[in-house]
């Protein structure tokens, strides 16, 4: 089964890094032209997060208590992280899977 939750993290992971990169890339780039400082603030990354965040919590998605059967005190707590981890991005995503849960690892 953690391959299928993991299949559906990358996949929102996926979707998550595409659809803010498309969806912020014309009001940013508008916001900049007038606040130079709107770029520090690294509105994609957050925005990202948020999104992830978001995901992992309508799918329930645990990828920690799927991996490792540890479940944290506060249930949503490991969903929480899945969900920064897939605002993260895919190629963050990637790294974790092979660090951590591949099967060969």
């Amino acid at each position: 089964m953690i391959i299928g939750k993991a299949l559906l993290a990358f996949a929102l992971a996926f979707l998550t890094e595409s659809f803010v990169e498309y969806l912020l890339a014309v009001p940013l780039s508008f916001l900049k032209e007038r606040w130079p400082a709107v770029e520090k603030l690294q509105i994609k990354l957050y925005a990202g997060l948020a999104v992830g965040v978001l995901m992992a919590f309508q799918y329930e998605l645990d990828l920690i208590f799927e991996a490792f059967g540890y479940q944290a005190h506060w249930i949503g707590f490991g969903v929480l992280l899945t969900g920064l981890g897939i605002g993260r991005g895919s190629n963050w995503l990637h790294d974790f899977w092979t660090v951590y849960l591949s099967p060969e690892s």
